[in-house]
């Protein structure tokens, strides 16, 4: 009686997870092991092959991408140029938006509001006593220290007319006064 096992038996190197490599293990493993082994030379040989056809294509595509910034820097576009116009674009696709124009809308709607309200509120504050009353001393103090300074006989400054009306005597400040 032999102990030897055939190859279907035998625990598979192989992961059999996935529906695929089920049905891919279970066929693989009903070869004899020199159709396996053949079976792996071919599938070595096509992956390389395969590889070799990607290396392949990716030196003809870094050929042709140099070949069209050559083309581009002929034609006098510039990669801030190209940059430009895509957020050009993409600035013009946003303002056509359903979203972009609502919102616009309701910003404006909301301005017009606001204005509304603070029209309201502005007039209400400029005819207010406490305003009118700050805004009449203000007045009256420029008007007192203009009237002093264009009736001086001096060449005071408004600062040295301001701190005389302050209280600081007048001979301390035209001792200061640049001759």
């Amino acid at each position: 009686m032999s102990t030897a096992t055939t190859p279907a038996t035998e625990a598979s190197p192989y992961d059999i997870t996935s529906p695929t490599d089920s049905v891919i293990g279970t066929d693989f493993q009903t070869l004899s092991a020199e159709e396996q082994e053949r079976q792996r030379e071919e599938w070595k040989s096509e992956l390389k092959k395969t590889e070799e056809e990607i290396l392949t294509l990716k030196q003809v595509l870094v050929s042709k991408e140099r070949h069209a910034q050559g083309l581009k820097r002929r034609l006098g576009i510039t990669a801030w140029r190209e940059f430009s116009e895509d957020m050009n674009q993409g600035l013009k696709n946003l303002q056509d938006s359903a979203t972009y124009k609502r919102t616009s809308e309701n910003l404006m709607f909301a301005k017009e509001i606001a204005k509304e309200k603070t029209a309201g509120l502005w007039s209400g504050i400029t005819s207010s006593a406490a305003l009118n009353s700050i805004s009449q001393r203000a007045s009256d103090a420029y008007q007192g220290a203009r009237t002093k300074m264009s009736s001086s006989m001096s060449q005071q400054t408004f600062d040295e007319a301001l701190k005389e009306h302050n209280g600081a005597p007048a001979a301390d400040l035209q001792d200061k006064t640049p001759q």
